[in-house]
């Protein structure tokens, strides 16, 4: 039997200093579940806008060509995730230095793996505390084939699917038109909300802080009267690529709307989104913005807030104290940081 790696104990971090790779909280003895519950469906009907070229659809694929591996998430918020196995044994689980890393409370740390043996694929519990399962089926080891849907756990469920590189393609982008503004490259409002729900829910599983920032690009509309909407998709598109590059990966950064917007940080106190907050003010302010012949000098303003403000955490009430502060941010003169008040 193969030795699993040792624990490693997480280290606290604060943005603007170095990462702990493969940090990863120590799994809780619990009883089993007695029952596995039944996936939570969204009634209400919801629309997302997807740009794709008929071209992308222009014909059958081959099953000469279906030479890769995919794993498309089928639940939740990363509903269409693509996930591509690059290499076998594939293992899945909590643990940071699986294949894929799946971050929920009834996934053990090494949860189960996918091996290819004389060509065919199969999958294998590892002795995970709330089950495998093919087709809703509880197992140890079976076979799959393109179109097997995998369970993990108590709700996360995949779709294996074998596919060409171009099919491939077409499948992450209707992830990325499902998810992503198009402008900008940040998480949409929609995605927003779904992942605010799921980190506030996340903390209170594992007693562990989130916080919120709100940006907004001060004096937006005057930049749009005086250089033109192309020059204002400009700053805003260079605000979000510089605002990304100073994130972690597991941060959420999304365009709240219009000139907008916002940070979740997981596992991040309110000290520590200020921290981020005046980073991001102090890149912005200090880079220059060309549109065309012009340079456009761009502020911004923000506003922080973490679980520990709130009296009944909720996302409602997060956003409301961060858009409370941004709003006071403003009020003082605009081009700083506000998380207080």
């Amino acid at each position: 039997m193969t030795s699993r790696p040792p624990e490693v104990e997480p280290k606290a971090w604060l943005p603007g200093e170095p990462h702990p790779a493969g940090a990863a909280p120590a799994d809780r003895p619990r009883p089993p579940l007695p029952s596995l519950p039944e996936p939570e469906f969204d009634d209400e009907p919801r629309t997302t806008e997807i740009n794709l070229r008929l071209s992308d659809f222009s014909g059958p694929q081959s099953p000469a060509l279906a030479q890769r591996a995919l794993l498309i998430r089928m639940d939740g918020v990363h509903a269409g995730l693509v996930v591509a196995i690059e290499s076998f044994p594939f293992t899945i689980g909590r643990h940071a230095t699986n294949a894929l890393r799946i971050d929920e409370e009834s996934i053990s740390r090494f949860h189960a793996r996918l091996v290819r043996e004389d060509g065919a694929y199969y999958v294998e519990d590892l002795g995970s505390r709330n089950g495998t399962f093919v087709a809703g089926e509880r197992v140890t080891r079976r076979r799959v084939e393109h179109g097997t849907w995998l369970g993990f756990g108590a709700q996360a469920s995949f779709r294996f699917t074998l596919t060409d590189a171009r099919e491939e393609r077409l499948f992450r982008k209707l992830y990325e038109s499902s998810t992503r503004d198009a402008l900008t490259g940040a998480y949409n409002r929609l995605h927003f909300d779904e992942r605010l729900r799921a980190e506030i829910a996340f903390a209170a599983r594992h007693s562990s802080e989130a916080s919120l920032v709100l940006l907004d690009i001060d004096h937006f509309k005057r930049i749009n009267d005086t250089y033109g909407h192309p020059a204002g998709d400009l700053v805003l598109s260079e605000v979000a690529r510089l605002s990304m590059r100073s994130l972690r990966t597991e941060d959420v950064f999304a365009r709240f709307g219009g000139e907008e917007f916002a940070v979740i940080l997981r596992g991040i106190a309110l000290a520590g989104a200020r921290k981020l907050g005046e980073r991001l003010r102090i890149a912005i302010e200090s880079t220059p913005f060309v549109a065309g012949n012009e340079r456009i000098h761009v502020t911004l303003s923000a506003g922080c807030a973490s679980l520990a403000c709130c009296t009944h955490p909720s996302p409602e009430e997060l956003v409301r104290i961060a858009d409370r502060r941004l709003y006071l941010a403003k009020e003082r003169g605009r081009n700083q940081v506000v998380a207080d008040g």
